[in-house]
């Protein structure tokens, strides 16, 4: 017979603002973040301990001068969404100030992974006007991380013009962070678009070796070229971590 623990509820607070300089603090409950989130539960410390060891190669590699970190994978399924999440919160822990971006503007992921969040302004807001930069950034004070998500799913053909402001966008963010953590879509998707192609660099590639080819994994890798700064190979097969 094999006994289960189980862990016991915690309230997560997140600070998030509404418009207009004003903010709200909203309680998650533990159990409804996303279980290979590393800072959700102790029963994940070993995983804690790696993406903490991946945090120190990132801070020692000078490839990675100018502090950003463009996470993506071959395929969906590769866990890359939750490999961002647990690297920036490693980045945090390492006393660095960490902006989490989701640039997946069709397909986003981290309102549902944080429990169907709500939040009144999204990164999509931020780039058509519509809400100033600061007002589409929360944060989960407990941990040190910040997270610009995306509020609503945004199809790519409307975002050719907000896309152009991207580059501004992010330059703020580095004025404010020491490092920006961006979860990209797959590099075999049709979201991965001409910005990603030009500006992604430099890349961190997420590969589940349970799930993604070698062909399909070669195919990402000469997409991205000389982008391609690292690959991390996720092993966890519990719970189906996030795209």
């Amino acid at each position: 017979m094999t006994t289960q623990l189980l862990m016991p509820e915690r309230r997560l607070s997140l600070d998030i603002p509404t418009g207009r300089g004003l903010r709200k603090v909203v309680e998650v409950s533990s159990k409804k973040i996303h279980p290979a989130f590393v800072f959700a539960g102790d029963e994940l410390l070993p995983a804690a301990a790696h993406y903490q060891g991946v945090a120190d190669n990132l801070l020692r590699g000078d490839w990675w001068n100018r502090r950003r970190v463009f996470v993506t994978s071959p395929r969906d399924g590769d866990g890359k969404t939750c490999t961002a999440f647990n690297l920036a919160w490693a980045l945090s822990s390492r006393d660095q100030s960490v902006l989490l971006l989701e640039l997946n503007f069709a397909r986003p992921q981290f309102r549902a992974v944080l429990g169907d969040l709500r939040i009144w302004h999204g990164i999509e807001c931020a780039l058509r006007g519509s809400a100033k930069p600061a007002d589409s950034v929360f944060s989960m004070e407990a941990y040190g991380l910040n997270v610009c998500a995306v509020r609503d799913a945004t199809p790519f053909s409307q975002l050719k013009q907000p896309l152009f402001r991207l580059s501004a966008f992010l330059d703020w963010c580095s004025q404010k962070y020491d490092w920006l953590v961006l979860d990209c879509p797959p590099v075999l998707s049709k979201e991965w678009n001409h910005w990603h192609r030009e500006y992604a660099s430099p890349a961190l590639m997420v590969v589940r070796e349970q799930q993604t080819t070698l062909i399909e994994t070669r195919k990402a890798s000469k997409i991205l070229g000389d982008n391609l700064k690292g690959v991390l190979l996720n092993d966890s097969v519990a719970n189906d971590a996030a795209h």
